[in-house]
């Protein structure tokens, strides 16, 4: 379920700026305001009409400010013709309670700027704005006071005020010709704790009713658990039960077996202890419901519970394993490293298992390095093996240990295998090194490449170990591709000569963005200007060595050795491919609207030339079903399924439009991080979606939350929708994205792509959304057309002659003629040849 969430900086001293001054045609009737959310959301009363208070516990727990509190909270209860309740139910310790249904009142816990005595913070139900959270925050560098004194901010005035911000009024500036407790400032020596009319009115207005009667209500609405599996067990919650006193109650959970409630029944006001049992469960989420019936009406209580993982010290020992080699009755090769890696500061000891194995340092805290080393004196000619083992907290980890010895010398070549990469038409070499070595022994050695490997060298020739090589490959001449052959290091009596390097060589084609070949990833229209926070599509050549993925968030500025730079910053990558490349553009581009920026690609070290691209404040671009920018948008109803031909759009109800571009978000949302969903990041430029030409209203325009790049516009369809499949599009910032259908008829392609002129043409369109009735226009001539009943349809026709003409292009459509005021679908282009 989503949510809007506002921050009243409520209460201010005479004379500070508050930002929350209501306009005058906000005002009601009565002289009040109602709280409004972003887009112009007017928020509806709390459905239960009540909220229980927690006083912090720390700060007004039996003194002076809590009796003021109280007598604030009676206040607001006692305004006759309205349903609206607040009871004082206990004091918390809580430090944030932000989201669980109840009030909490406490001293501090937020930033306040200067000026500003309190605030309060309000979440709403996104599709409604109906109020379900409200917590009162007082700032504790204010001089507060109780008894009324002429140097300080009465409390209890301050407190009245917040608490009419928490069930919903704002700031009446304006709209009253008398001071009431509503005015957004308050001086020093001011008693302003009774309410007047307008706000009478206001909470009559947003509950209205007698009250009273045997009603009985359950507070919170849900709770959450949080714990470990096999961890301490967890401490209960607690249902507040309110209603009027002596109704009865009774109390039960959901077949769930780790959920209990007690007591079981009981009378109001009241409460009812929950509790979780993690036992036995593993880690994971459990979700179940406590049920509060009273009075022939049922109050459920969401439960969560989220299990996390036991934590476990995370150690990492690399390489996995370690050669050494020696002549006998000679000491072998230098020592080697392990690295160690993990939880930061986690303690570490380390132990051979051999006597001929040596290991330093042997404990520490991660990350950390060993050497490694080996003592060879004394050792007969034959292969040893050994561990050296880590431990880290209850974390055990080997690196094997293997150790030749031998009579003769050994060729020791490394790198065993090269790879080296050069662009077609290269005529500079791409070299790699690899050391010749034979353990302690000077030994004589020539290198040959393999016969018919014409671009293949080796540098020297020959030479004593040990020593260095270097092999190098020439592009120049050579077909782009994959190559490898081999170079043979001999030398007379090494026991494994001769040993072959293998050199794998790829010439890579010239890495190319295509002309037109920047794209908004929605819309598929190049040439647009990019916005900060748009996912585009590139196409081109040799973009990428292979198809890749990015395996989530954060998403990463390189895959599989592919990059791209928009104005110099790394672009977050979400798929690479040879031909095609899927980004999000950096937000540093909302500073370079308005001019144009270089785009360039990078193949692991090769680079396409750079293109110039223009940027935008916002650049919209909505999905369509088919993926070709055209026909049917990517709309859902409100509870997630496709608007279809089946399932359509009605006149009054809430759909979700998907699309990339709006530019800039409030809050923003950091490059390669999905977009939250409390609080959601709003469209920083004004959002309009227009249906058949007119206005629907915008309930929320921003980030989709869980997506990078994805942004999502949720509007309440108008009353007068003319036609089944109205023609829609969506505005940002006045720049219009590409025009689509509320489940209208829409094409993919046309088989075949083109005719011969002057003969019949018997051609295939394949498509969604259509009509069984449908036939296919032809450049204004209607042609029968047979259509299939399938999610995917494909619509025959014969196209005669006499309509191909003689050469061109024709554009083809789908209609249904039964049905005239329904848009067309959109376009297909096919070719005709003399």
């Amino acid at each position: 379920m989503k949510f809007l969430a506002l921050i009243l900086a409520a209460a201010a001293l005479s004379g500070a700026e508050t930002g929350n001054e209501v306009a005058q045609t906000f005002c009601k009737p009565g002289g009040f305001a109602v709280v409004r959310f972003s887009g112009g959301t007017e928020a509806r009363g709390k459905a239960d009409s009540a909220f229980n208070v927690g006083l912090d516990a720390g700060n007004y727990q039996g003194n002076a400010f809590d009796t003021a509190l109280r007598s604030a909270a009676a206040s607001w209860s006692a305004v006759s013709g309205s349903t609206w309740r607040y009871t004082v139910s206990g004091y918390t310790s809580a430090s944030n309670s932000s989201g669980d249904g109840l009030m909490t009142v406490q001293r501090g816990g937020l930033a306040f700027p200067q000026g500003v005595l309190a605030t309060t913070m309000i979440s709403a139900l996104v599709s409604s704005g109906q109020i379900v959270d409200s917590d009162i925050y007082f700032n504790p560098a204010s001089n507060f006071g109780t008894s009324g004194g002429t140097a300080e901010i009465d409390f209890e005035s301050v407190a009245v005020h917040e608490m009419g911000h928490g069930l919903g009024l704002d700031h009446n500036d304006g709209c009253s010709s008398t001071r009431t407790v509503m005015q957004s400032t308050i001086s020093a020596g001011t008693l302003n704790r009774g309410l007047s009319a307008p706000e009478q009115d206001g909470v009559r207005y947003l509950y209205p009713g007698t009250g009273g009667g045997t009603e009985v209500t359950a507070s919170p609405s849900a709770m959450v658990f949080g714990g470990t599996a096999g961890g301490a067990a967890l401490a209960s919650q607690s249902i507040v039960i309110s209603g009027a006193p002596g109704t009865a109650w009774a109390a039960a959970v959901s077949s769930s077996g780790w959920l209990s409630v007690s007591p079981a029944s009981g009378m109001s006001p009241g409460t009812a202890s929950v509790r979780v049992a993690i036992t036995g469960l593993s880690a994971g989420f459990y979700s179940g419901r406590v049920t509060i019936q009273a009075s022939g009406a049922s109050h459920e209580v969401a439960v969560a519970l989220s299990l996390s993982q036991p934590a476990v010290t995370a150690l990492e020992v690399s390489p996995a394993s370690l050669r050494f080699t020696a002549l006998a009755g000679v000491q072998g090769q230098g020592p080697q490293t392990l690295s160690l890696s993990g939880t930061p500061g986690a303690s570490w000891t380390a132990a051979p298992t051999t006597p001929w194995l040596a290991v330093t340092p042997t404990r520490g805290i991660l990350p950390a390095t060993l050497i490694v080393s080996v003592a060879t004196v004394g050792l007969a000619a034959q292969t040893y093996t050994g561990q050296v083992t880590v431990l880290a907290g209850t974390t055990t980890r080997q690196a094997a240990v293997s150790l030749v010895v031998t009579s003769q010398p050994r060729l020791e070549i490394e790198p065993a295998q090269v790879s080296l990469t050069a662009p077609e038409g290269a005529t500079i070499p791409a070299c790699a090194t690899f050391r010749v070595a034979a353990g302690n022994a000077a030994v004589d050695w020539t290198a040959t490449a393999a016969a018919g490997a014409s671009w293949l060298t080796v540098l020297p020739a020959s030479g004593r170990a040990p020593a260095t090589a270097s092999v190098c490959a020439t592009a120049a001449g050579v077909a782009p591709g994959a190559y490898s052959a081999g170079v043979q290091i001999a030398s007379a009596g090494a026991l494994n000569s001769p040993f072959t390097v293998t050199v794998n060589f790829t010439i890579a084609s010239i890495v190319a963005v295509s002309e037109g070949g920047v794209i908004n990833a929605a819309s598929l229209e190049a040439n647009r200007p990019l916005a900060a926070g748009e996912l585009v599509t590139l196409f081109g050549r040799s973009l990428a060595p292979q198809t890749a993925l990015a395996g989530g968030f954060p998403l990463p500025t390189e895959l599989a050795g592919t990059r791209v730079l928009l104005g110099g910053v790394p672009a977050r990558l979400l798929y690479v491919a040879p031909g095609q490349i899927n980004l999000v553009t950096p937000s540093t581009l909302a500073g370079l609207a308005g001019t144009t920026t270089t785009l360039a690609v990078f193949n692991g070290k090769l680079a396409a030339p750079a293109v110039r691209v223009a940027v935008a404040r916002q650049a919209p671009g909505v999905f369509t079903m088919l993926g070709n920018g055209a026909g049917a948008g990517a709309i859902t109803h409100a509870d997630g399924s496709l608007v279809t031909r089946s399932t359509p759009v009605t006149a009054g109800e809430t759909v979700l439009v998907y699309l990339t571009g709006m530019g800039g978000l409030t809050p923003a949302v950091p490059d390669g991080a999905p977009a939250p969903a409390d609080p959601l990041a709003a469209a920083a430029n004004p959002v309009r979606l227009l249906v058949d030409g007119r206005e629907a209203e915008v309930l929320f325009a921003g980030a989709a939350p869980g997506f990078a790049g994805l942004q999502v516009v949720v509007a309440t369809l108008p009353p007068w929708l003319g036609r089944r499949f109205p023609e829609m599009a969506v505005e940002v910032g006045g720049t219009p994205s590409n025009r689509f259908s509320a489940g209208g008829p829409s094409l993919y392609d046309v088989t075949p792509f083109k005719a011969r002129a002057n003969s019949d043409a018997v051609v295939v369109l394949r498509g969604m959304n259509l009509a069984p009735s449908s036939v296919l226009d032809v450049s204004g001539v209607t042609i029968p057309a047979t259509v299939s009943q399938q999610d995917w349809q494909e619509v025959w026709a014969t196209i005669p002659a006499r309509v191909l003409g003689a050469g061109g292009t024709l554009t083809l459509r789908v209609v249904d003629p039964q049905a005239p005021l329904e848009p067309p679908s959109n376009p297909v282009t096919l070719l005709v040849e003399r």
